[in-house]
């Protein structure tokens, strides 16, 4: 399925999968490096009463992007703002995965009201996630090199491998350019932990201890930072959990849900 939205001047196409058809929407937005398809074991076995919708970011997977297309978080904030609007979806849960969470971040903080409640997995630091300088040639050397960029979202899979692994490293590969470093250089200088403050709705912020990119500390950091914040914990899993521990995150997700019902 796909939805024709804009923002200013530019035209993207975003590409989705959704599922469930209950009252209560959540959308799902993916990390760097990574797609839709990252919500699979999710989109599977949706909870009763939910509707799951995972959109690819302008840029990533199906998700085109036109020539003057830069890498902006308040840019994929915004047209993830129109994709909803185009959808008919008024009031929604956002749930966002590594550098996902930093986009659902942004959209919370600038409409508290539409979004009632944040979940945040494995996220960036609120402060920034500093990539050093002499690694961006090889985000870069990704484009054309299909086996070092296997090897670096293996990485990621600390404690499960799925069976569709590939389709990810498929997904990966067909980032627009501007992607393979442009986003690691947007984190690198984000920060909004002075405007956390305004965001007074339930926040939910979960890690692995074996993330070896983001650390339980800084993950804790994070639900700290925000007034009503609150840290999970997940035990033996890495930096992918909805794909290594999807009950786990299943489990939350429904608790985050009743939380904002009640």
């Amino acid at each position: 399925m796909a939805l024709r939205t804009s923002y200013e001047e530019n035209e993207v196409l975003l590409s989705y999968l959704e599922s469930g058809d209950g009252p209560a929407p959540v959308l799902m937005i993916h990390g760097n490096f990574a797609g839709k398809l990252w919500w699979s074991e999710l989109l599977a076995e949706p909870l009763p009463g939910m509707r799951l919708i995972a959109p690819d970011l302008p840029g990533f997977g199906q998700s085109r992007a036109n020539g003057t297309f830069r890498p902006s978080i308040p840019f994929y904030a915004e047209s993830l703002k129109r994709f909803l609007d185009g959808l008919g979806v008024g009031r929604v849960l956002l749930l966002g995965h590594s550098f996902g969470g930093a986009v659902a971040t942004e959209m919370a903080l600038r409409d508290p009201d539409r979004f009632p409640a944040l979940f945040l997995l494995a996220p960036p630091p609120h402060t920034g996630l500093y990539t050093p300088e002499y690694l961006y040639p090889f985000l870069e050397s990704y484009r054309h090199d299909r086996w070092s960029l296997r090897a670096a979202l293996l990485q990621h899979l600390g404690t499960r491998v799925p069976p569709y692994f590939e389709a990810l490293v498929d997904e990966a590969g067909r980032m627009h350019p501007a992607n393979f470093s442009g986003n690691a250089r947007l984190l690198s200088s984000w920060n909004v932990g002075a405007r956390l403050y305004g965001y007074g709705n339930p926040v939910l912020v979960a890690s692995g201890e074996r993330d070896n990119l983001v650390s339980t500390r800084s993950a804790e950091a994070t639900a700290r930072a925000f007034p009503m914040g609150a840290y999970a914990n997940l035990g033996s899993v890495g930096h992918s959990p909805q794909i290594e521990a999807p009950n786990l995150v299943r489990d939350l997700l429904s608790q985050l849900l009743r939380t904002v019902k009640a």
